[in-house]
């Protein structure tokens, strides 16, 4: 995601009664060298296991949404507790060949379950109207159950759009102001990552999604083969960490609560930087699925962004009505066509 207009900032400001997140300062540090991995990761260590609920199970789900990540960049010594969260559920790398590979039209598809030839979004500007037609998650799950809790928290103003829009929409939109002197936003995307962490633990939302920027950032910057991306994969790896780790913990003091962590992309990176065409580097997608619902160590190329939202409203009992993609807690019928 790139600048966002003062318009749209309105834009979101009218549409729900946003609560701007305060200015937090990041531990990870913007001036870290892009070569120091750091000490080792035990994985294993920053947090628990998927556990399934017991009695009257309450499903809950979070859903991470990384921008301008390629999967394979996220290697064991990368983005070792991403790499270990994928191994405990299900992973599935693929593409999204014949989508449009910009940020936009990406997220409005992940948060809607249809591709950008149906809802018409081409581009990183675009107001309320595509989901008049085509209801955000958050709009279905309220529309089967207004006493659900939905929560969006993202470093990137549009998420709040698109969360904020429609006759039922997110409870929360939230959008985190930009921290100062943060060049790399890593500390914008830490201050989200904080105020997820604190939704988990004060409320258990029973969806959460979360948007993180600093990826992208770093591959328009310096490419998507360079050190700085790579870095700021690192940066990230360890809040997904932080976020699973509330998740975990939540679970194991509310028995009851079942969780799922969903995580995805909304495009690649090419080596020299930019996307929006139909290289592979560009159209590269990928989905995590983990929770009791899926077996660990399943590896697929099935699924894509697209069916993010089909999972989040199977797993929260509410209709999906027509929508392009399909939920990965059952076998596809047919391989993606996109």
């Amino acid at each position: 995601m790139r600048e966002m207009s003062a318009p749209a900032r309105v834009l979101v400001a009218l549409v729900t009664a946003l609560v701007t997140i305060p200015l937090v300062g990041s531990a990870a540090g913007s001036v870290a060298a892009f070569d120091d991995v750091g000490s080792t990761v035990d994985a294993a260590a920053a947090f628990g296991v998927p556990r399934r609920g017991v009695g009257e199970v309450v499903n809950k789900v979070v859903v991470i949404g990384i921008d301008g990540l390629m999967f394979d960049k996220a290697d064991a010594a990368q983005a070792p507790r991403l790499r270990h969260l994928a191994a405990q559920g299900l992973l599935s790398q693929g593409d999204i060949a014949g989508h449009i590979t910009i940020s936009g039209p990406s997220w409005a598809s992940a948060l809607t379950g249809v591709w950008d030839t149906e809802h018409g979004i081409t581009g990183n500007e675009f107001d309320a109207s595509p989901f008049l037609a085509h209801p955000s998650v958050f709009t279905r799950i309220e529309r089967a159950d207004p006493a659900r809790h939905t929560v969006s928290i993202g470093t990137w103003h549009q998420i709040a759009t698109i969360a904020a829009t429609g006759d039922r929409r997110a409870d929360i939109a939230l959008t985190t102001t930009p921290v100062a002197d943060d060049p790399d936003e890593s500390a914008t995307d830490a201050a989200t990552a904080a105020e997820v962490v604190t939704a988990i633990e004060r409320s258990g939302p029973d969806l959460v999604f979360t948007h993180l920027d600093q990826i992208d950032l770093a591959g328009h910057r310096h490419g998507g083969a360079s050190r700085a991306y790579l870095a700021a994969i690192r940066r990230v790896d360890a809040l997904v960490g932080r976020i699973v780790a509330a998740v975990d913990q939540r679970a194991r003091d509310r028995p009851r609560e079942q969780w799922t962590v969903l995580v995805t992309t909304d495009h690649g990176h090419l080596p020299a930087g930019g996307h929006g065409g139909q290289t592979p580097a560009e159209t590269a997608n990928f989905v995590i699925a983990r929770g009791p619902d899926f077996t660990a160590g399943t590896v697929t190329g099935a699924h894509t962004l697209v069916d993010l939202t089909p999972t989040v409203l199977d797993l929260l009992g509410a209709p999906p009505g027509r929508l392009d993609g399909h939920s990965m807690r059952t076998r596809p019928t047919r391989a993606d066509e996109r």
